[in-house]
């Protein structure tokens, strides 16, 4: 709504007492639009962003009331006065029920009338200026949100949650364009309206389609259609009778994808506010989804350096062969059971693939020694974490595993190496690599000696509980062990 000078309508049949009203009120600022009964008013209020009608009663063609129907069904977006006879008290006093906010009696001053206009308009401004203030904070929340998440996965759900709670949808639907083509694929979706026949989900993937490549906001429902002659011609034998939004998901000039919204006759349908309100969703959103694709191939990349580095190793030492997939299998399966959170298992997956990268630069004749290593030796050997760090350091996205490579040979009891930790000093993703990692080298063959069963692993490990690794651990690995079978061969 224009603050400084908002639009005005009066319904009115007779032209002497709407002329007197216009003059009056354009007077007090406002800009006046005129009607002589209901369909001219509706006419009006489709093509104009009216504040505020003041309409008769009793008009041709189409009344007051009719008019007042046929706003409320058409979820127009404006403020509504009745103006009424003498004796028409009850019949105006029903007409704020369904919808209007307040009446005017005939015969009424122009002070009067000013009076009214004015508190229905500063009234309208303030709820116009606390739903501009809700709508920040909803943005903000939404932002904060977003930020949270790397992952494309966990962000489109994040997208979704604060879909459906500020927008109320019976179905939403969420595109996204695939990279290499302009096909758009479906992300995320809920609700049944969506998928409530085959028809429909044609014509909504086709709009969709047309919404990325025009790059255009749309909203659709059973009154727009008719002012649409592409729109009737695609709908027209759907019996639409639900309200759409759509809205392309844009970054700078590049169309992302596409979010669909519906709503069935059962809600009020959606208006040109909730559009708005959608268009900075989705603006909000692009340079997350952004951000994640790019995440993602990071990802994909520094997967690619890892199996790399972990093939480097395993070339210089053949019976540590598939070692460092199966301590990252054996850590996540530990991490699962102790309840950790994605990002902490994804942590552990990655140290434990590169747990031993360290130990490229040990000497070949120490590193597959068949014998005890000498203390000489041995001194040599506990370097290979430090080496593993350093080496990692180049890679900025694996700082946060840096910690793990460098303290998985350390003790519950201080007597590890390389800093000498005690317990809670460790850190606890460390604990779990170090505790996996000496369960899967005794029960692999080495080069100085056979591979052990697995009871007689388990025994030599529980023997330095408290000692090596942590108790309360070494008791949950023991029921995984004994009850899930977690060895996994690597081909």
């Amino acid at each position: 709504m224009d603050k400084e000078n908002p639009n005005i309508l009066i319904a009115e049949d007779e032209y002497e007492l709407r002329e007197i009203c216009s003059e009056a009120l354009q007077a007090s600022g406002y800009n006046v639009f005129e009607a002589s009964n209901g369909i001219e008013a509706l006419n009006i209020l489709q093509e104009k962003d009216i504040a505020l009608v003041l309409s008769d009663i009793r008009m041709p063609e189409m009344d007051g009331i009719q008019l007042l129907n046929q706003i409320v069904m058409e979820n127009i977006d404006v403020d509504f006065i009745i103006i009424t006879g003498f004796g028409s008290i009850d019949t105006a006093v029903e007409t704020i029920k369904k919808g209007a906010i307040d009446y005017l009696p005939k015969p009424f001053n122009i002070d009067h009338l000013r009076l009214q206009v004015d508190k229905a308009i500063n009234q309208r401004l303030e709820r116009e200026e606390k739903n501009i203030l809700d709508k920040r904070v909803q943005v903000l929340k939404l932002s904060q949100d977003l930020n949270k998440h790397l992952e494309l996965n966990t962000l489109l759900d994040e997208f979704l949650f604060h879909i459906e709670k500020n927008f109320s949808p019976s179905s939403t639907g969420i595109f996204l364009k695939a990279d290499q083509s302009n096909e758009l694929k479906q992300a995320r979706a809920s609700g049944k309206l969506l998928y409530a026949d085959s028809t429909t989900l044609n014509i909504i993937r086709k709009l969709c389609k047309e919404t990325m490549e025009k790059q255009h906001y749309k909203l659709i429902d059973p009154y727009t259609i008719k002012k649409d002659a592409y729109l009737y011609s695609l709908l027209r034998d759907s019996k639409l009778n639900y309200s759409m939004l759509f809205a392309p998901i844009l970054k700078q000039e590049a169309c992302l994808g596409v979010v669909v919204l519906m709503r069935d006759n059962t809600k009020s349908f959606y208006t040109n506010d909730d559009l708005q309100l959608l268009k900075v969703f989705t603006s909000q959103t692009a340079s997350a989804i952004e951000n994640a694709k790019l995440y993602g191939q990071l990802q994909v990349m520094n997967q690619e350096i890892i199996r790399s580095l972990t093939q480097a190793v395993e070339a210089k030492d053949i019976y540590t062969r598939g070692h460092s997939y199966q301590v990252a299998n054996y850590a996540t399966q530990l991490g699962k059971r102790l309840g950790l959170t994605s990002g902490e298992l994804s942590q552990l997956y990655y140290a434990g693939l590169v747990h031993d990268i360290g130990k490229i630069g040990i000497p070949d004749n120490i590193l597959n020694k068949p014998d005890t290593l000498t203390p000489e030796e041995y001194s040599i050997m506990k370097r290979h974490p430090e080496l593993g760090k350093n080496i990692l350091l180049q890679v900025k996205s694996l700082e946060n595993i840096l910690p793990i490579i460098y303290h998985h040979h350390e003790y519950v009891d201080g007597n590890g190496y390389p800093d000498k930790l005690r317990d809670s000093q460790i850190p606890f993703l460390a604990k779990l690599i170090s505790l996996v990692d000496a369960f899967d080298a005794l029960t692999s063959d080495r080069a100085y000696r056979y591979a052990l069963s697995v009871p007689e692993a388990l025994s030599i490990i529980q023997a330095k509980a408290g000692q090596q690794w942590d108790t309360e651990l070494i008791e949950i690995w023991v029921d995984i062990v004994n009850k899930e079978n977690p060895k996994v061969n690597i081909g």
